[in-house]
């Protein structure tokens, strides 16, 4: 179990100028967070918890106080937090400065939402006591609100990239899936696939997140920065659970056709089967931690490049049930695993060949009273002049290899644009 912490923070307002002065500081973050008009961005970490589970990082999470003085925009929770889709299965060299599940409280975190910002600065609490630490985190407010803004560097241009992808192997794998769905062992099963994209020039982190900012919707753009350098980033559609007190949002989002085929998708009954296998994976794994359930008419959702069929669900946690918990019940759905869960995820282990990392785990915030995450989706690990892209499809019966390529290309697309621009990906 991870040891718990206490942390301390101090927050100001911050002005136009003072905005703009940390910006470029700000620019390539160790943490970011966009939903809406509200984003976070934090460099440093003040405190770190990690462990095999994201069980045990949620919970020691939820029990390790932060408390903040002053003026700030607050995050939905204090700890940001990731979490791996698959806790015990392999991890590869892309995910080596990846635990199964991280948490942290970053050194400084600049908040921004509609004309309003601010900074805070945290410490965590030592030996020395909770007012060395908040003295501490001042002396840094300090310095950074007064350091000279960084040189704007001309951002390079990737140049030519290379894209590296296998469909001989995802022909195969679905030749296996559909051979498993037939025999009535799953009901639906979702498979993984990776794409490599090299450029001639490191990719920048700034420009991707700028990017997937701008063509983001209603999708989530976060990132996260591994002590190697290595950056996970993207743009979900999908909220895994979000938590205040005892009431909690979720959804279920599944199945996909192009952005202009939503009355299509919503009278496909192939799709209507994928859709309806995430809904009752849902109840079901919210029955031992919710009192009441409420699931919202179906109705499809359409991003810029693809459209899902959605249902928001909503309810009431039982009495004593942590917020927290509610992520490890539902986490990981049937959206990104399959149905039933522990024969997907066998399946998956066996057959996929692919260290999906936090590819389908979560990631977001987390705290004593909320929590607020979400499915990490359309995303991509970027080292250097590389980077790896993750995109699913869940299989039902009826579903083809080719259908399901042309519908993890469409997924792929806007990430692949964040990182290297304009380009020939197919919608």
């Amino acid at each position: 179990m991870p040891a718990e912490a206490q942390v301390v923070g101090v927050a100001r307002p911050v002005g136009a100028e003072e905005l703009l002065r940390l910006r470029g500081a700000f620019a390539a973050p160790g943490i970011a967070w966009r939903e809406g008009v509200t984003a976070f961005r934090g460099i440093g970490e003040a405190a770190v918890l990690s462990a095999e589970s994201a069980g045990q990082v949620l919970g020691a999470a939820a029990r390790s106080p932060v408390s903040t003085e002053g003026h700030a925009l607050e995050p939905p929770a204090p700890w940001f937090i990731g979490f791996a889709f698959d806790a015990a299965a392999p991890r590869d060299g892309w995910w080596e400065s990846f635990p199964p599940a991280r948490a942290l409280v970053p050194r400084l975190l600049l908040a921004t939402a509609s004309g309003r910002a601010s900074l805070t600065a945290y410490q965590a609490v030592g030996a020395d006591g909770a007012g060395a630490a908040r003295a501490r985190a001042e002396a840094a407010l300090r310095t950074a609100l007064l350091a000279p803004a960084p040189r704007p560097g001309r951002p390079e241009e990737p140049g030519r990239v290379s894209l590296r992808e296998d469909p001989a192997s995802w022909e195969a794998l679905v030749g296996e899936a559909l051979q498993v769905l037939r025999s009535g062992m799953l009901r639906k099963v979702v498979l993984a696939r990776a794409l490599e994209a090299e450029a001639e020039a490191a990719l920048d982190i700034a420009r991707a997140l700028e990017r997937a900012e701008a063509s983001a919707a209603d999708a989530v753009v976060y990132a996260v920065r591994g002590p190697d350098g290595t950056t996970f980033l993207g743009a979900s559609p999908e909220r895994l659970v979000r938590v205040e007190g005892r009431r909690f949002t979720t959804q279920a989002l599944a199945a996909s056709a192009a952005p202009e085929d939503g009355a299509r998708l919503l009278a496909n009954p192939k799709e209507a089967r994928e859709h309806l296998a995430v809904v009752e994976d849902i109840r079901i794994a919210l029955d031992p931690v919710a009192e009441r359930v409420e699931v919202a008419e179906v109705a499809p959702v359409s991003l810029s490049y693809v459209t899902h069929l959605d249902a928001r669900i909503t309810g009431l946690l039982r009495e004593g049930v942590a917020p927290w918990k509610a992520a490890v019940a539902l986490h990981p759905t049937a959206a990104v695993g399959g149905v039933p869960r522990d024969r997907a995820r066998d399946f998956l282990r066996s057959h996929e060949r692919l260290a999906r990392g936090w590819y389908a785990g979560a990631v977001g915030w987390v705290g004593a009273e909320a929590v607020d995450l979400r499915v990490a989706l359309r995303c991509a690990l970027v080292r250097g002049r590389t980077a790896r892209l993750f995109v699913g499809a869940g299989l039902v019966p009826g579903s083809t290899a080719r259908g399901e390529w042309a519908e993890t290309r469409r997924k792929a697309a806007p990430m692949l644009e964040a990182l290297v621009g304009e380009g020939p990906w197919p919608r």
